[in-house]
């Protein structure tokens, strides 16, 4: 009679001879346990809890041995591309670098076992963090207010998108066009039609840029924004951006900066003392959230001060006293964008980055000096 442990090395074996694996249901057989718990060390009792909340047996629930168990998630882990197995490919989805720190610090109890739910004064802690996360955003972004609320940068992208239109709906004329070069990211005209927008495309010149004589004629009283990506689709920097600031500006329009390539101007430049309105970041583009197999992502929002008034609620403020608290009073807020303060764990990682590096640009400051 063969044993569990036979069984599961000979379907492994047919498994990788057909150059398959098979599903984690294939390897189901009755009376295997995934878990042993050690012999109870106080007398046993019965009927503690209510029957009513009881479950009942699972229909076609799998029975996987321990062994059985490992061998599936040991298996799906090797399916993933990761710093462990080698050089990532080309992509720019991620940073592609995720610093085991970021995850040291995601896990500090503190962090992993908050509700959000939880009253603000018993989380201090974590409302101090998003509020220094904020503070180093704007510094970055040059920017005097920015949300947290949205958990991809496609998100960061509809919440700017309806800051422009509240603004301008509150001035009268919420207008109805958005300008979308033909060089920007694809997902700028998705999110513009979802708030609600038509989209005009601009023709990139010989140089694959934004011509500023086609912005000029293009830019009517019906134009709300121009969504422009910076470096391009094409690898290309826009070089003439106050340009497009100001021919924007003059219409009552606004400019959006598409921050997804932020990650190639960062520490740079800040966008906005370019004359851009609103810019999001995807932080695991620029700065090292995990967000592989569309997981929990974030793309922070930063705008100008003609669209602080229109931000996400609540913000996180910071009272006289030095203590944080959720502030829902913004009459002409564009609402909610996520459930409670977006993608906490993600945000957590970023700022411990954003740290790290400033932290390590200290010691090589103080290292020349020294030298």
């Amino acid at each position: 009679m063969t044993t569990v442990l036979e069984q599961e090395n000979a379907t492994a074996s047919m498994s990788q001879g057909a150059n398959r694996q098979g599903l984690i249901f294939e390897h189901s057989h009755p009376g295997r346990r995934g878990y042993q718990l050690p012999a109870l060390d106080v007398p046993e009792k019965a009927d503690l809890l209510p029957r009513e909340l009881m479950r009942g047996p699972i229909e076609n629930e799998l029975e996987i041995s321990e062994v059985g168990v490992i061998r599936h998630f040991t298996r799906l882990s090797k399916l993933n591309v990761s710093i462990d197995a080698g050089m990532y490919p080309l992509g720019s989805c991620t940073m592609k670098h995720n610093p085991r720190i970021n995850e040291e610090l995601a896990r500090t109890p503190g962090f992993a076992l908050s509700h959000p739910l939880q009253p603000d004064h018993q989380v201090q802690g974590n409302l101090e963090l998003l509020w220094n996360l904020e503070q180093t955003l704007k510094e970055i972004l040059g920017m005097p207010r920015v949300t947290l609320q949205p958990v991809a940068g496609a998100h960061g992208e509809l919440t700017g998108i309806l800051m422009v239109h509240k603004a301008l709906a509150k001035s009268g004329n919420a207008r109805k066009y958005i300008l979308i070069p033909d060089s920007a990211h694809g997902t700028n005209p998705a999110s513009a039609a979802f708030a609600g927008y038509e989209i005009r495309e601009l023709k990139s010149n010989s140089r694959g840029t934004v011509d500023l004589h086609v912005l000029e004629q293009a830019v009517n009283e019906d134009v709300a924004a121009l969504m422009v990506t910076v470096p391009n689709t094409l690898g290309v920097f826009e070089n003439e951006i106050r340009g497009m600031a100001e021919i924007l500006h003059k219409k009552g329009a606004y400019l959006y900066c598409d921050g997804a390539n932020l990650n190639a101007f960062v520490g740079v430049a800040r966008p906005g003392d370019m004359g851009i309105d609103v810019i999001h970041s995807n932080l695991h583009k620029t700065f090292s959230t995990p967000h592989g197999g569309g997981g929990p992502g974030a793309g922070p929002v930063g705008v100008s001060k003609d669209l602080v008034a229109f931000l996400p609620s609540p913000t996180v403020e910071r009272r006289d006293d030095g203590t944080f608290f959720l502030d829902d009073d913004h009459p002409h807020s564009i609402g909610r964008m996520r459930a409670f303060n977006g993608n906490f764990g993600v945000l957590v990682r970023a700022l411990t980055y954003m740290r790290s590096i400033s932290l390590s640009i200290q010691v090589r400051r103080m290292q020349r000096w020294i030298l």
